[in-house]
Formats: C-alpha cells, sequence, structure tokens
C-alpha cells in the first residue's frame, strides 16, 4: 500500500506537502494539490485512520458490544446504532460476547487498544468496576437496557411496566391460572425487572399463588424449546417468557409434540421480533423499540463525545403490550 513518503518522491515534495494536500490544509498551491491527488490516486493510496488516530488522538471508531449478535432482539439494535454512526462518519467495531464475561472482558481490553473513541454497551454480564478500564483509556461509554453504573449514562427500555402491562392482560383477559415465568440469568438487569413487574402485578390483583414456578436459563429458542416439558410438569397453563426467542421455542415444542397453544399452554413473549407475528399462532407480546433504542444510544454518545463535561442520563422508552392470539385472545373472541 503506497504511503505518504511514497508520493513525495513520486512528486518530489517533502512529505509534509504531501499531508497538507491531502488534508486539505494551506499551505500548497492548487496546482501541486492537484498533481499530489492525483498521484495518490494512482498509486492506490489510502489514509490510515489508525496511524491518523496517534496524531489527533481520534480513530474514528465507535466500539459496540452485545451479548448474542444472533438474537434478533440484540441485531435490530445493533442496526439502529451502526446507522446513526455511519451517518455521523464512524465506523463500528462489532464485539460478540456470546453473554461471556471473560470474552467480553478481553474485548473491553481490545477496543482500548485499538483507541476507540466511544462504547456502546450491551451487557447482561458487566459491573460498575469492569467498565473502569474505559474512563482510565478516555473512552466514553452509554449502556444499553443494563444500568451498570451511575457514571455513565443508560439508554433503556420500561421492562418493569411493559411486564405490568402483559401480566395485567393475562388475568383481565386470558382467563390464566397458573402461571410458569421463564426468565434469563437472574443477574441480568432485564431478567429482574421483568419479574418484578409480574410479581408486582400479581400482588396487586391478590393472585401471587398463580405464580407456580420461576426458570432460570440462558434466554435463547433452544434452551426454551428444551424446557418446555418441565414448564408442562409443573401444571402451569401460561409461560411468559423472558423474551421471543424463549418463546418461539417453547411454541416449537408443544406443536412438535402436539400440544396445543392456547387451548393448554398460553405461552407469552417479550421483545416483539419479527418472527413473533409470523407464526401459526401468532404471539402476544410486549413491543420494543429495538432500532430506535440503537439510535437513541448512539445520538447520545456522540452528543456526549462532543460535550465531554456532560453528565450522565438515563433514557427510557416505554413499550407496548401487543396482543395476538397465543394466550388464547381469539377463542375468547
Amino acid at each position: 500500500m503506497a504511503n505518504i513518503k511514497d508520493i513525495a518522491q513520486e512528486c518530489k515534495v517533502n512529505p509534509a506537502t504531501v499531508s497538507r494536500a491531502l488534508n486539505g490544509k494551506k499551505g500548497v498551491s492548487e496546482k501541486v494539490r492537484s498533481r499530489i491527488i492525483s498521484c495518490a490516486q494512482k498509486l492506490g493510496y489510502c489514509k490510515n485512520p489508525l496511524a491518523a488516530g496517534l496524531i489527533t488522538h481520534k480513530s474514528g471508531i465507535i466500539g459496540l458490544v452485545v451479548p448474542d449478535i444472533t438474537n434478533p432482539y440484540y441485531a435490530s439494535v445493533a442496526q439502529g446504532v451502526s446507522t446513526v454512526l455511519r451517518s455521523a462518519g464512524y465506523g463500528t467495531f462489532l464485539c460478540d460476547s456470546q453473554r461471556r464475561r471473560d470474552q467480553e472482558m478481553q474485548y473491553f481490553g481490545m477496543l482500548c487498544a485499538y483507541r476507540v473513541e466511544g462504547v456502546v454497551l450491551l451487557s447482561v454480564t458487566a459491573k460498575a468496576k469492569d467498565i473502569e478500564i474505559f474512563r482510565a483509556n478516555n473512552v466514553r461509554v452509554i449502556c444499553v437496557d443494563n444500568p451498570i453504573s451511575n457514571e455513565v449514562s443508560t439508554v433503556l427500555n420500561d421492562n418493569y411496566q411493559g411486564a405490568c402491562d402483559l401480566t395485567e392482560h393475562l388475568l383481565r383477559e386470558c382467563s390464566v391460572n397458573k402461571i410458569a415465568a421463564v426468565m434469563g440469568t437472574p443477574g441480568a438487569e432485564t431478567t429482574r425487572q421483568r419479574l418484578r413487574g409480574l410479581e408486582d402485578t400479581l400482588k396487586r390483583f391478590g393472585r401471587e399463588e398463580s405464580l407456580v414456578k420461576v426458570f432460570n436459563i440462558e434466554p435463547d429458542y433452544d434452551h426454551g424449546f428444551e424446557l418446555t416439558p418441565e414448564v408442562l410438569n409443573t401444571g402451569a397453563d401460561c409461560l411468559v417468557a423472558i423474551n421471543d426467542s424463549v418463546a418461539l421455542g417453547a411454541f416449537s415444542y408443544c406443536l412438535k409434540h402436539g400440544v396445543d397453544v392456547p387451548s393448554r399452554l398460553k405461552i407469552a413473549g417479550f421483545d416483539d421480533i419479527a418472527a413473533a407475528s409470523m407464526i401459526s399462532v401468532p404471539l402476544t407480546t410486549v413491543h420494543q423499540r429495538k432500532f430506535v433504542l440503537g439510535e437513541k444510544a448512539a445520538m447520545q454518545l456522540l452528543y456526549e463525545l462532543k460535550n465531554p463535561g456532560s453528565l450522565p442520563m438515563r433514557i427510557e422508552l416505554l413499550p407496548k403490550l401487543m396482543v395476538r392470539a397465543s394466550c388464547g385472545e381469539q377463542l375468547k373472541a
């Protein structure tokens, strides 16, 4: 790859002149600038942003850390983030931690080594002390969904209210008697808030005994599929899943083994991924503005990069209940 010295040698000027010409700075005549640019194009010169970043302390790169890029929810958030960053002239360094804390910590170090300007962090495992590495390296961080630290801004959905709305719908409209809650890992913020919303709403209705079992699993399709027979063994007539991927796994098990949904088992999800409305018994779920969540996180990061003295903010988006058929709504109608 051609560099500035190659261009300088070809044009018989010094490297400083080439640098000024390519960066649009003063001190170079238009004739010389035109000759240098033509030579750079002929030699296939490309600016090295990492090398430039050593001088400007701006790499033009933003890190994006997600727990599981195969999960449609995180993919939609990531798309929102990258769309905003791309329009602002930033590149995105995507890191898929696969819900592993050790892998996430390795990515944190790598992002600092590559001198990223900021990080959008979706984590289900990180603690406040884990992200101190970013502060030490002057890297701005925006957390998504999980308010890891009060020292950084967080953009999230109101998981608690979404769970309250869903539970009230199940009690008022769907004649639910026994609920099995299939949640994610116990320490995850989404698990805590969604389970709290479920439990508080049951208590408000005087129906605490309706929650017959709480399961904690890796919140993906396969684990949802594998757990469903245990849910059925509890005698529950409703499965409330931590997300739509788990709910779709449960639905697939029922379909394969002749378990009628919703007559035998009602299934409710969370997130409203695209597939939720496409199955034979469309899934009742809680819609989250996934793409907008990513957009808001990226916009907040860009604002804080331009205003380094700004204080941390908490930006919360409201969910919307999507009533379909998987909890017996059509049967009742």
